[in-house]
């Protein structure tokens, strides 16, 4: 018996037969700075009830994130691959030490969550590069200390985007990682700044809600009060 059947037993009340010792999830940091096999220590929910956080044992990317929305995105990766072939799952949302998955509504977690774990654990690997439609990643605390607020209307295009970026990432991405999500800057046009939702905040309920109507705010007292976020 698996340790993912002990953790449907806690999640959702199905019967496990017998414990799991899960030491073998503490492996050693190889010389490179990640470890040499990866394994879920833990699972928990996210305030989407489609969408569950494994996390693993240790950073899994390098930086940025990597999301596959389905199964034509995911070719050419093993693990995404794998995870497709498994019926009901529909999204992948990969960020630091932990993986999303979002599931179809119509299929209960009983029926794919130990496949899905046993999956991550055999065909997970170390992501060197983020998506390459991510814009390099530059410390948020570099940028700001740059930053004068009046200053924002003037800059230009791509240093909005470089500002917004290091404001999400020092003061929103931190909370959404925590529910198992993220969010991507499409681009800005005028005022008006594009998001997409990754991972558990994709297809949860609040986010485009209380959720976006938070980032906006934060945005408008941090960078300039005429901004406004749409999610798409």
């Amino acid at each position: 018996m698996s340790k993912f059947r002990n953790w449907l037993e806690e999640w959702f009340g199905i019967p496990a037969e017998e414990n799991v010792d899960d030491t073998s999830a503490l492996k050693n940091p190889s010389a490179s700075g990640h470890v040499d096999r990866f394994h879920v220590l833990r699972v928990q929910p996210t305030p989407n009830p489609n969408a569950f956080q494994f996390v693993i044992n240790s950073q899994i990317i390098a930086n940025g994130s990597k999301t596959f929305t389905n199964a034509d995105v995911a070719k050419g990766d093993p693990l995404a691959e794998a995870l497709f072939q498994i019926y009901g799952v529909e999204s992948i949302y990969i960020y630091e030490s932990f993986i999303t998955i979002t599931k179809s509504e119509t299929i209960g977690w009983h029926t794919v969550f130990e496949k899905i774990g046993e999956t991550i654990e055999e065909k997970a690997q170390y992501y060197h590069t983020a998506d390459e439609n991510e814009i390099a990643q530059n410390k948020p605390e570099m940028v700001l200390d740059k930053f004068h607020k009046e200053d924002f209307p003037n800059c230009d295009v791509k240093e909005k985007i470089l500002i917004i970026e290091a404001v999400l990432d020092q003061a929103i991405r931190p909370a959404l990682a925590n529910d198992g999500g993220g969010v991507e800057v499409l681009g800005i046009e005028g005022n008006v700044i594009n998001v997409h939702y990754q991972g558990a905040c994709g297809t949860c309920p609040s986010s485009t809600t209380g959720t976006l109507s938070y980032i906006e705010t934060f945005l408008k007292d941090t960078l300039h009060r005429d901004l406004s976020v749409v999610a798409k």
